[in-house]
């Protein structure tokens, strides 16, 4: 057996020239609290959008991010921006009690918001995430609690 000495992803590699540092916010990132509750109304129909939040493009969504719909007066919860509404969540209510957007150690842990939402490049700005009505609000009136907690570079 080989005895070894590695570096993990948040070490740089001064020597080799060929490795990309590590990326900021994941090294030492400052995490940001953005908090808050949306209210939708018994008559509501499908097609309305709740703007939840505007994130940076590059933060790196954290596994404290979560969405409660369990009160939404929806029967399912979509979370995405205005062209993708299911981006990041397609759900039914029962099952966002909470729902935790992005898993620690999942495929879409440690990337950068924009390319857990699918997109081709980095818009390089702000990404309005939004909540949509998916039918009419059959559950009748409701509130959508939401909690995303991100990292971002210290600037």
């Amino acid at each position: 057996m080989a005895v070894v000495h590695l570096k993990s992803t948040v070490i740089p590699d001064y020597l080799d020239p060929a490795k990309v540092s590590p990326d900021p916010q994941v090294d030492k990132g400052r995490p940001i609290w953005t908090k808050g509750s949306v209210a939708c109304a018994a008559t509501d129909s499908q097609g309305s959008t709740y703007l939840l939040a505007k994130l940076p493009s590059n933060c790196v969504l954290t596994e404290l991010t979560k969405i409660n719909g369990n009160g939404w007066g929806f029967a399912q919860v979509e979370i995405g921006t205005k062209a993708d509404p299911t981006a990041l969540l397609d759900a039914a209510k029962a099952a966002t009690n909470p729902a935790t957007l992005v898993a620690f150690a999942s495929a879409n842990d440690g990337k950068q918001l924009w390319e857990v939402l699918g997109l081709a490049e980095d818009p390089r700005g702000m990404i309005e995430i939004y909540a949509h009505g998916d039918a009419a609000a059959a559950a009748g009136a409701g509130t959508l609690h939401f909690q995303f907690v991100y990292l971002t570079a210290w600037s």
